[in-house]
Parts: C-alpha cells; structure tokens; sequence
C-alpha cells in the first residue's frame, strides 16, 4: 500500500443525505418506463417516486390502476423514508397490499391534466 501524502486526507465513502434509503421493489415495465421520462422534468427518479406518492395522499378517492399490470419489473429508488411510509400505507389501505398497483396508479395521478 502506497504512504499518503500529507495533503491526501483519508478515502471516505460519500455519505447519503440523512433519510433517504435504496428502496427495491417490483412494478409495471410501463410505470419504469414512465418514472424514466418523467424524471427529466423532477429531476430524478426518486423525485417522481416522491411526487407520485405525495398526489395519491392528496386525491380523494385515488386513481384506480389497470388490473392487469401487465410485465413487472424490479427497480431500486433512493426516495425518502416518508414516502416510502406512504406507499407502504396507501398500499394497505387502498391498493390491497399490492405495492405495484400503488405506482401504476401514481404515473396516472401524474400523467393527470386536471388533479381534484
């Protein structure tokens, strides 16, 4: 192993912002396909995760997805562990613990031209 030099200060790993996880789950190709187009105008794809989650705990009743989901898919996403609370509980309470139907439906609240 190479001496450091006296300028070199120690390797780190980079660390995370406080409260944000890799969170992996399995969902519809189109809704990956859809969070990727999106991401571009929230800047990542973990935004678009957030911002989808957030609109379905705003709309009163929440958007139904289609139910066949077609192929699924498994993504990892650095999203906050608030809304990874949230799809958790919108997926338990409206989507009958089914978390893949919680993203369809939240590339349909964001896809929406007019949100109630």
């Amino acid at each position: 192993m190479k001496p450091q030099k006296p300028w070199e200060g120690p390797k780190r790993r980079k660390k995370s912002k406080s409260g944000d996880i890799s969170k992996r789950y399995t969902l519809p190709a189109a809704a990956v396909e859809a969070i990727r187009e999106a991401a571009a105008e929230y800047r990542s794809r973990g935004r678009v995760v957030q911002v989808a989650a957030e609109l379905l705990t705003r709309m009163d009743p929440p958007p139904t997805p289609d139910p066949a989901l077609g192929k699924m898919q498994r993504m990892t996403y650095r999203i906050p562990q608030r809304t990874v609370d949230l799809i958790e509980e919108l997926a338990r309470t409206s989507y009958n613990n089914d978390r893949a139907q919680v993203f369809a439906a939240g590339i349909k609240a964001i896809q929406m031209k007019k949100i109630k």
